[in-house]
């Protein structure tokens, strides 16, 4: 009798989530678990990660699981044989989700899709919680987002009459551009900063542009890239005719690596990291 009680108590303890192990393909539900205080025991890509998002930093623990959309089966083997594993990720990787079943449960949650995008940042913010069995560390979170915005608006009301172009570049001739309906775009609005970029993007925030369409934007707009780009930008800007006679080619500002398909960690981390490049300058080239 008392066996059976046991195994009964253990069943139910790995196939609560609550104890479960936490894993994700998807680094925007990576960021957002770390930020609930929660370490994912394994990622997709971890090295690309450190590149492209780095904030909120990995745990040297966290597990590997390589290719993003081929994920290693023999670290999921390995993972699953620790306890009970729970896969939280958004449908971009729903090609895994048969191969991932496997190995554990899989809970879809997308932060980019139709409609508001900051709004669905926020559910999507407060589904992953609820996954996890955090939901007062969500808004804890969203509150703590909202006061920071508070914080350095006064600071960048001197910047509010030049309209910002925020960009990243894909090649010395192609960039992706943000609008209004990105979550960038809305820590922008919420800073009371102009948006340069008007019309309308896709779902992910931002439309594709050849350098040339720079051009079009308010004369007094100021340029913001976001890193990483391909190292042979700078060179290739200082032999492009156009680019030098663009007036916002004058002062760009250069940020540091912020995840621009992030959540309200990456949101947060755009906001204080462009008020300190507009007042104290950027990075370098």
């Amino acid at each position: 009798m008392q066996i059976k009680l046991i195994a009964v108590v253990l069943s139910l303890f790995f196939a609560n989530p609550l104890f479960a192990k936490i894993a994700t393909l998807d680094w925007t539900v990576a960021e957002t678990l770390i930020a609930l205080g929660e370490k994912p025991i394994a990622v997709g890509d971890k090295p690309s990660y450190r590149v492209w998002v780095n904030h909120p930093a990995l745990p040297d623990e966290t597990v590997d699981l390589g290719v993003r959309l081929q994920p290693n089966l023999e670290q999921l083997l390995a993972l699953k044989q620790q306890g009970e594993l729970v896969f939280i990720n958004t449908s971009f990787y729903a090609k895994t989700t048969t191969n991932l079943n496997r190995f554990g449960t899989v809970e879809i949650v997308d932060f980019y899709q139709a409609g508001n995008a900051w709004q669905n940042i926020l559910t999507a913010t407060r589904q992953v919680a609820k996954h996890i069995g955090k939901p007062k560390q969500a808004e804890q979170l969203i509150n703590d987002f909202s006061q920071k915005i508070a914080e350095i608006q006064p600071l960048v009301q001197p910047y509010q009459t030049r309209p910002i172009a925020l960009v990243q570049f894909a090649d010395s001739r192609h960039l992706r551009i943000y609008g209004k309906n990105s979550p960038f775009g809305e820590v922008l609005n919420q800073l009371g900063l102009m948006n340069a970029w008007q019309t309308e993007v896709n779902f992910w925030g931002f439309e594709n542009i050849e350098i040339t369409q720079l051009a079009k934007l308010p004369k007094n707009s100021r340029l913001v890239v976001i890193k990483p780009y391909p190292t042979n930008i700078e060179t290739a800007l200082k032999h492009n005719t156009l680019w030098q006679k663009l007036p916002l080619a004058k002062d760009p500002l250069i940020l540091p690596a912020i995840w621009t398909f992030g959540g309200v960690p990456s949101a947060q981390r755009f906001a204080e990291s462009l008020a300190d490049g507009l007042l104290n300058g950027g990075e370098q080239w």
